[in-house]
Formats: structure tokens, sequence, C-alpha cells
């Protein structure tokens, strides 16, 4: 369930009563996840994360032990504009919020930008891993899609989201089981990192949510409706965090999983 919290106060009987739909919420997910834990594609989707996990938690460890540096080419020109220069995009990263560990290391982890290294690419060249399969996930985390996306339907029985891209229009079909049982989907834009593996495309630990009557949104993709080039990924993702950490707990999603860090 995706609810408001813009810090209006509630009555006594208003909060007991959203504290017993949250909890009727988080039953009914358990029940539901039970059930979805039986079938195959679910089965696949779990033994596909835990590979992701362990890759992650690998790629984090190697930065702080110092092995990771990144770096920006500023001779760089993009090839569909070339009178276009590459412009530094701040940000600050709170590492003790969730939200501000995952961004910094999504851009350490994942390829933020085409004049800029990520570990991922580092573990591809240096031939970190002999298992095939997980020399293929690395690949899928190179090839990931950050985005903005419409939720158009959901699938609670198969843990099935159906997502659209605002800018390109592109459709993903992931596995997501918390947001699959949503009932309140439709209010909402997700600015999310997907990644497809062996035919199961899911969203990494990297949620933003912002509500469609968010006034910074809409103006938002008014005016980004224009911009085109290499680096409307990289600008998206430091502007919207931006925008998201300075109002970091707007909109609540209550769910039975744990986010993991990537």
């Amino acid at each position: 369930m995706i609810g408001r919290n813009i810090g209006l106060k509630k009555s006594s009987g208003e909060r007991d009563s959203y504290d017993q739909l949250e909890a009727i919420m988080k039953l009914r997910n358990i029940v539901r996840t039970s059930k979805l834990d039986k079938k195959p594609h679910i089965k696949k989707y779990y033994r596909i994360r835990d590979l992701h996990q362990d890759i992650v938690n690998s790629m984090v460890k190697y930065y702080q032990d110092g092995k990771f540096e990144q770096k920006i080419n500023a001779d760089y020109v993009p090839e569909e504009h070339p009178d276009n220069t590459f412009t530094p995009i701040s940000a600050h990263f709170d590492l003790d919020t969730r939200e501000g560990s995952q961004a910094f290391f999504d851009m350490l982890i994942y390829k933020p930008a085409p004049n800029m290294n990520c570990i991922t690419e580092e573990y591809i060249k240096n031939q970190r891993y002999r298992l095939p399969s997980r020399k293929e996930f690395l690949h899928s985390m190179l090839t990931s899609k950050l985005g903005l996306f419409t939720i158009e339907k959901t699938d609670s029985k198969e843990g099935y989201v159906y997502l659209k891209e605002v800018f390109t229009g592109d459709e993903y079909k992931i596995v997501d089981i918390a947001l699959s049982g949503d009932i309140n989907f439709k209010s909402v834009y997700i600015y999310t990192r997907i990644i497809t593996h062996c035919h199961i495309s899911f969203n990494t630990g990297l949620s933003l949510i912002f509500t469609k009557s968010d006034g910074f949104i809409e103006e938002y993709i008014q005016q980004q409706v224009t911009e085109n080039g290499s680096y409307r990924e990289f600008l998206m993702f430091t502007q919207l965090y931006n925008q998201y950490s300075r109002f970091p707990g707007n909109v609540k999603i209550i769910t039975n999983q744990i986010s993991e860090l990537s």
C-alpha cells in the first residue's frame, strides 16, 4: 500500500484506522508470498536475486578496500550531440540513510554515464569470475535500465508488475512481490533500476517514489520531454535523487520485503 505522509497531524481515530489497514495489508502479503514462493518463476527470481546480492556485496567490499576509483573522461564528446560538453552534476549522498547509500553505490557499481567507469565494467575487464553464470550476470548488470516509470498494472497472483518508462515508452514486466500486491499503484511514479537476466526482470533496491500529484515531478517531466543525449540518465539520476533526499518521508510503501543495498 502506498500512502502519503506530509506531516499533517492525524486524529487518534485516523491513526488507529491507518495502523489497522497496514496490519491487514502485511498479513495479506505474508499469505500471498507463501503461495508465490512455490511458483517456479519466483524460485528462479530468488536465485537470481541471491546471485545479484552476493556480487553487489563483493563490489561494495572491493570499493571499501580501496581497489576502485571512479574517473571521468572530460574529453569525451557524445556522438549524437557533438556540440555538447559534459557538466559535472553535484549530489550529496548521506550514507547514513538507505536512499543515500543505495544511490552512492549505484553510481559506483553501474554505468552512470558513457565517459565514467564503474565497478561492473572493471570486473568484466579483469575477468573477476570464472563461472559462466556470474560472467553473464555482470553483463546483465552493465546493460540494466535506470528510469522513471509509471505502473501500468499488477498481477498479485503471479508477483508481476508492468512498468512503462515515461520518456522512452519502453515497457517491462518485472517480478516485485511486494509492489504487485499494492492497490494504489496508479497514483505514483517509481524511479528505479531494472536488471533482466535469464528472462527474469526485477528492480534493484534503489527505488524513489513520487506521487503523480507532486508538482515537482509533473514540472520535471514537462521540462525533460525535449531533453536528449547520453547524459539524460545521469542527469535524471542526480536531479531526482537530490529532490527525493530533501523530502525522504513524503511517500511510504508498506511491504513485507526487506530492501537490499543496490
